[in-house]
């Protein structure tokens, strides 16, 4: 029954059904020749949504968008050009750090390529930046949304494992930071080593950095209502969320930029992107009871526990795991499947749940820009021409590939990076 299990999955991945699909398929396979009613299907998809804390999710979706269209990205992407600007490839460094700052207020990985990549994309163009750089710079700097809280994709991980997402947003501050640094030093180091961009002789004064640090104020004071907010204990995560919504749309009233039309375009997407989601989540709680009932995680766990004798070797194999199943199909599932799965065997290593739970989001990081699947680098290519594909990106693509797999590594070698700060704020 493993065996059927396992096969039918991945021939249905590899076939191109979509993963809920996937999972919908072989659950009610397996549970038909197991002779399992079909209710306890349905209890169990009820069951898997059936979560106040859950309801973050449409709502960081929603604020991420209301961010996006309602003007907050410009300002934030003229404060990154204030800083970076005037550097070799000041350009592209300028669009990895509103990629962190956008990814502060929003918490979407692909949200945030599209919403920094939608006004930087045709500038780089003019500086004759190529397109394959261009691609594998804005696509895979979205998934610092990822990373930097806060972050959907931890949402949906704190409450797949349990673990405080407060503490899991406050946990991605260093990592994120981290990598937004590495991929800016390759970014001007490329640059001046291809000729890409244009370095600006003028310098701005110092009133007009103030003003422009003046008109990012706002915007950059999301993540501090958020994390203050969970840190102080006055809200929840899922509170949190509700005040960003509030916040972004008092913001975007403020700014004079969101039109009724924005607004109708806002609902829409987010409405359709959540549900996505929560469909994944909801067939994902029916098929990881088949994989319960058949005792594949108590088999996956013997496994770890025969060969890997240390935590490192432990965290070593799941990486190279993550890595194998991120070119095969999306992060949401991969988090909803396997983290349940992970999780107990981890504790049993004495892994602190917050280093695992962060060396688990860089490894998903690392699946967004992992061909074929990578949503973040695949809205790269498309927001960078429509008719480019994921392979004319090489191979700077399998440059910033290595340097997310070094901070990886460095997070697994190194937990005080992504431990110090729950610690000192938890």
């Amino acid at each position: 029954m493993i065996l059927i299990i396992l096969i039918s999955f991945f021939v249905l991945l590899f076939l191109g059904m979509p993963i809920a699909f996937t999972m919908g398929t072989v659950t009610i396979g397996v549970m038909f020749l197991q002779g399992i009613s079909f209710e306890i299907m349905v209890q169990r998809m009820f069951a898997g949504v059936n979560s106040f804390s859950l309801l973050a999710l449409p709502l960081f979706i929603l604020a991420g968008n209301i961010m996006g269209k309602g003007g907050l990205t410009k300002r934030l992407m003229r404060l990154a050009n204030a800083i970076v600007g005037k550097l070799s490839g000041g350009l592209a460094m300028t669009g990895v750090v509103t990629s962190t700052l956008f990814g502060a207020v929003s918490g979407s990985t692909v949200a945030t390529t599209f919403a920094v990549g939608s006004v930087l994309v045709p500038r780089m163009k003019e500086q004759k930046y190529s397109n394959a750089f261009i691609a594998s710079i804005i696509g895979p700097a979205g998934v610092l949304g990822l990373i930097i809280p806060p972050s959907i994709t931890m949402v949906v991980l704190g409450i797949s494992t349990n673990i405080s997402i407060g503490k899991l947003f406050i946990a991605g501050l260093l990592p994120g930071i981290l990598l937004t640094i590495f991929i800016c030093i390759y970014a001007g180091y490329m640059s001046k080593r291809k000729g890409y961009g244009v370095v600006e002789q003028t310098k701005s004064s110092g009133i007009e950095f103030l003003r422009i640090c003046k008109e990012a104020f706002l915007p950059l004071m999301t993540p501090v209502f958020i994390l203050g907010g969970i840190f102080s204990g006055l809200v929840t995560a899922t509170e949190a969320a509700v005040i960003a919504v509030l916040y972004g749309f008092i913001l975007a009233m403020f700014y004079r930029e969101l039109t009724f039309n924005k607004f109708k375009e806002i609902m829409i997407n987010s409405a359709i992107t959540s549900a996505s989601i929560l469909v994944i989540i909801s067939v994902a709680s029916s098929f990881s009871y088949v994989l319960t009932v058949n005792k594949i995680p108590d088999m996956i766990s013997n496994f770890f526990l025969q060969y890997a004798s240390t935590p490192i070797q432990f965290l070593l194999m799941v990486s190279l795991i993550l890595f194998i199943l991120g070119t095969l199909t999306e992060v949401t599932s991969l988090i909803i499947l396997l983290s349940p799965i992970f999780m107990p065997i981890a504790m049993q290593y004495g892994i602190d749940p917050i280093h695992f739970g962060m060396v688990l989001i860089l490894n998903f990081a690392l699946a967004n820009i992992t061909p074929p699947v990578g949503l973040s680098l695949i809205a790269g290519c498309s927001i960078t021409d429509k008719n480019m594909g994921i392979e004319n990106t090489l191979p700077y693509i399998l440059h910033i590939i290595g340097i997310v797999a070094l901070i990886v590594l460095i997070v697994i070698f190194v937990p005080s990076i992504s431990t110090i700060l729950p610690q000192i704020f938890g």
